[in-house]
């Protein structure tokens, strides 16, 4: 939606002694100290407020937030934060911030952990379902960041992947992406919770209650009762041979209830798109330095020392933009501290380009041919032989990515699939064209004959201005 149409139908609520204001589930993208003047409170009781609630929102920054500079207590959750608000360090008040279900990272330019240890009333910072944040040290890392800190809430994900049947497969390398329980797993808990209610109906489910096994549970039997999920024989989880059972079991079958539906096919809507062409000369070129690449293993082709082993892929090596190292570590390092593993780090990502940089020219001539301003802004690029299914979400891109595919595999598969919406899919063919897709989205390679050629590259940004998803591909379908 327009982000000026929404910010003009947005209201605030206000509490009767005017000290809370909320502005939650208004589709806000963008946010302006206006909003509140627009409510029944008036610009110079802005002193009033102590707390401000712009929960369940699409907001990236919260400026004119110094205008309040008596708030307490500051509620950011469900947004698509991944940096702090920028002003945060001007709320010398506030005691509680709930930044819970965003994109945070535990580092400082994240994190701002300059401007926290600056508010000596804070006590309370909650991260809870902040994927990046969710390991076992993030806690005392963060303490230690921020000392005056009594109450760091995380969520630890070691804790919740251990759950019996939370996740079918320890990553999406071992599951199988033509199984629709094995596309939804790449979603987190708390978008899975909201599909039930917004696109099947479902009453919303109480995480206390309610499990991520059991949430994937009648989520997949919504999908059985609308026919998009289909299930091979002998699914029932206890086999029975009663023939007085089989009115029982035909009713089972059609709610869904008595069925194991994990291996349950998709069998969703799917609509083709196409992306934009590639010169042939350029493309002839490419496919011969990619087939220098494979199986050298001092440029990243080894299909021994690939990176990413969470993806199914025989060859897989990251490269990064020659600058992108320094844009990405500013303002990530504290002043005064250690730099040698920085320094080592980012020798690592030269000496890998430096073997690569033909490669890496080359692909960035094709970007600049079609996209001319992605190609000044991409930062890394994934380069991969053999890459199969493997369902996943890209949570550390700041934007949409764009796919590139080569080699003497049959036109019509290998495609790169992304769900659109609960219903729909969209196939994108890639061969020998770039083709735009948000990652941010779950994704996979849809299958093709293993024993074709098939290069991908995936260029993509981190670390720059995060633009909220949507849609899932940005060409019209064929």
């Amino acid at each position: 939606p327009d982000n000026a149409a929404v910010a003009g139908a947005a209201k605030a609520a206000v509490s009767d002694d005017g000290t809370l204001i909320a502005l939650r589930h208004q589709n806000l993208r963008a946010f302006s100290i206006s909003l509140l003047s627009s409510s029944s409170l008036s610009s110079n009781l802005y002193a009033s407020i102590t707390t401000l609630d712009v929960g369940n929102n699409e907001l990236t920054d919260l400026p004119g937030l110094s205008s309040l500079s008596n708030i307490t207590n500051l509620i950011l959750t469900r947004n698509w934060f991944n940096v702090l608000p920028t002003e945060i360090g001007t709320l010398s008040k506030l005691r509680r911030l709930d930044a819970s279900r965003n994109f945070l990272r535990p580092n400082p330019t994240s994190l701002r952990f300059d401007d926290l240890r600056a508010l000596s009333e804070l006590r309370q910072l909650d991260l809870s379902y902040n994927q990046k944040c969710g390991r076992p040290h993030h806690r005392d890392l963060i303490q230690g960041e921020v000392p005056q800190l009594t109450d760091v809430r995380i969520t630890v994900w070691e804790k919740i992947c251990s759950h019996p049947g939370a996740y079918v497969g320890s990553s999406a390398a071992e599951r199988d992406a033509t199984l629709l329980r094995s596309q939804l797993e790449a979603w987190g808990t708390p978008q899975l919770r909201r599909r039930l209610v917004r696109d099947f109906g479902e009453k919303p489910t109480d995480p206390a209650a309610v499990d991520r096994s059991e949430v994937m549970r009648r989520l997949l039997r919504c999908y059985h009762r609308e026919g998009l999920l289909e299930l091979p024989v002998m699914t029932r989880s206890n086999d029975t041979h009663d023939d007085d059972q089989g009115e029982e079991d035909e009713s089972s079958s059609r709610s869904g209830s008595n069925l194991n539906l994990n291996g349950g096919v998709g069998r969703r809507r799917t609509i083709q798109v196409r992306g934009t062409p590639v010169r042939q000369e350029l493309l002839d070129k490419l496919l011969i330095e990619l087939r220098s690449w494979r199986g050298d293993r001092t440029r990243g082709g080894s299909e021994t020392h690939r990176e990413r082993p969470s993806i199914k892929a025989r060859c897989y090596v990251i490269l990064r933009a020659p600058d992108a190292n320094d844009r990405k570590l500013e303002g990530q390092v504290p002043d005064g501290s250690p730099t040698t593993a920085v320094s080592r780090r980012a020798q690592r990502v030269a000496k890998k380009m430096e073997r690569n940089r033909r490669l890496w020219d080359m692909a960035m001539e094709v970007m600049t041919e079609v996209d001319p301003d992605f190609a000044t802004r991409c930062t890394e690029m994934a380069v991969t032989f053999g890459f199969t299914g493997s369902p996943h979400i890209d949570k550390q891109n700041c934007g949409p990515f764009y796919g590139l595919a080569l080699g003497d595999f049959p036109e019509g598969t290998g495609q790169v699939c992304v769900e659109c919406s609960a219903r729909v899919l969209a196939t994108v063919d890639t061969k020998n064209r770039l083709g735009r897709i948000d990652g941010r989205y779950p994704h996979w390679v849809m299958p093709y004959d293993a024993d074709e050629e098939r290069f991908s590259l995936i260029y993509y940004e981190t670390g720059g201005k995060f633009v909220a998803p949507g849609p899932a591909v940005f060409s019209l379908p064929t």
